[in-house]
């Protein structure tokens, strides 16, 4: 028998299935692009690393609801009380006695001499017209009766070569940093308030000297951090010089902050903030230009992967079931980690529960997620990659260690708040002024010290070419 023909329909047919296929197959690829692009137009400050400022008028809503306490606002019943404390009379510049003119009971004429027990004192406290003093430095110059040679007295070097004392060029860095004042906010408190004369060639010529007095406290801190016992936090966010996109880097400790601005985020300029000692425990976020940091030495924060839990826990199917339980599991030992921190719970008993329970419970989740069949969030194959789930549970093994980077947070929220005002730098000087600036008044604040006493001492050294002054106190 001859070879039956083959029919043209069956041909239509194969041509039509495998155009149905295709289809089928865009149809998933463009429906999971669209989960993607719904995920990320989902994303907000509570659910991922963006920032508070970035989120919309829907998620700010949500995130000021707050259950109504039921308490009237202000001190509550109970509650210590603040007062002001009155100087002593030792200390009081101006005394007003106040004597009554008549007795109250029967109309006698009353004076000085009939008082009584001690006054009851009560102190005002206001600015006055002037508060800053002038003093002229007048350059005698002497005949010399043997020679005749005539000889005219030199200026101080603490004050040559400047309009400005130490305090003041001092006040006008602080201004800038503390108050985020620009220089022409600066220029105007020091006219009108302070009484000094002023402009702003003045201010920007003090800035540049401020930032040369407090170039050895910089270089002191940046040492400092070095110390093998530390631990630091690390983090970064933006700055600019120009209309050109900088970074602001900071490491930091219970007692110090130290900050680098650099044109951008990159491993370099971390491994440059680090230093060369690995023998310290460091806290970040995920962020891959810390990767070179060693494992064991590496606390990833809970804050941030609490934040990838809740976007997870928002899927739909398995995947947001999974994200639900590590969401859970990270709230319930975080306030555990409270309770452990206040001294109600051991921390022996919170280590040996999260060891037996709670680190095993996350390495399966995260495998079930990576299982699937669904595409996981990033951060699932990211911790599961050379292990890199040890870096969550750091803090177990080193009691001064923080589960989270809030601390490295906290202290760029200045700086974020002087970028949304000034718009960053306009020069590399200007840069290195904004770190230095940056790094004293921090380390000031943590270590309970004036930073106006700091910037102050430091101008004294500079101007008198002596030792400067210790930042980064033991």
């Amino acid at each position: 028998m001859g070879e039956t023909p083959r029919d043209w329909r069956d041909d239509r047919i194969a041509e039509l299935e495998a155009e149905n296929a295709q289809l089928k197959q865009m149809l998933r690829e463009a429906l999971q692009r669209i989960a993607e692009l719904e995920r990320m137009l989902g994303l907000n400050s509570q659910n991922s690393s963006k920032p508070p400022s970035t989120d919309n008028e829907r998620a700010r809503k949500k995130r000021r609801r707050k259950k109504p306490s039921g308490r009237a606002p202000g001190g509550q019943p109970g509650h210590q009380g603040h007062c002001r404390e009155l100087l002593p009379e030792d200390q009081v510049d101006h005394i007003k006695k106040h004597i009554p003119p008549s007795c109250r009971g029967c109309g006698q004429e009353l004076s000085a001499q009939h008082a009584t027990g001690h006054p009851a004192r009560h102190q005002v406290f206001e600015l006055v017209p002037k508060l800053v003093e002038c003093t002229e430095h007048q350059l005698v110059s002497c005949q010399c009766p043997a020679c005749g040679e005539v000889t005219r007295g030199r200026l101080p070097a603490e004050v040559a070569g400047s309009g400005w004392g130490s305090r003041l060029s001092g006040l006008s860095g602080a201004l800038s940093v503390v108050c985020r004042d620009s220089r022409r906010q600066v220029d105007w408190f020091i006219s009108e308030v302070i009484g000094a004369p002023s402009s702003l060639g003045t201010v920007q010529k003090h800035f540049e000297e401020v930032s040369a007095a407090l170039e050895p406290g910089f270089e002191q801190v940046r040492a400092a951090l070095q110390h093998p016992k530390n631990v630091v936090g690390l983090d970064e966010t933006g700055w600019r010089l120009g209309n050109l996109p900088y970074w602001i880097w900071v490491a930091e400790t219970e007692n110090l902050a130290f900050y680098i601005v650099r044109e951008g985020r990159r491993k370099e300029f971390a491994r440059e903030l680090v230093g060369e000692s690995k023998e310290r425990i460091f806290v970040t976020d995920r962020y891959g230009g810390y990767s070179f940091l060693p494992q064991n030495h590496h606390q990833i924060c809970h804050a941030h992967m609490k934040r990838e839990f809740t976007a997870m826990a928002a899927r739909e199917g398995p995947m947001g079931d999974i994200g639900v339980k590590l969401h859970a599991s990270s709230e319930a030992f975080q306030k555990a980690w409270i309770e452990v921190k206040s001294g109600k719970t051991s921390r022996g008993e919170f280590v040996s529960r999260m060891k037996d329970e709670v680190v095993p419970r996350w390495l399966t989740l995260l495998k079930e997620a990576k299982a699937l069949d669904e595409k996981a969030p990033g951060f699932v194959g990211w911790l599961l990659k050379d292990a890199k789930h040890v870096m969550l549970w750091t803090f177990l093994d080193h009691e001064d260690v923080e589960p989270t980077n809030n601390r490295a947070e906290r202290a760029l929220r200045g700086p974020v708040i002087q970028r949304k005002l000034s718009w960053g730098s306009k020069s590399e000087a200007g840069l290195r002024l904004m770190e230095r600036l940056w790094t004293a008044a921090e380390t000031c604040r943590r270590q309970g010290r004036s930073l106006l006493d700091y910037i102050t001492a430091s101008m004294e050294a500079l101007r008198g070419e002596k030792a400067a002054p210790v930042l980064a106190l033991a």
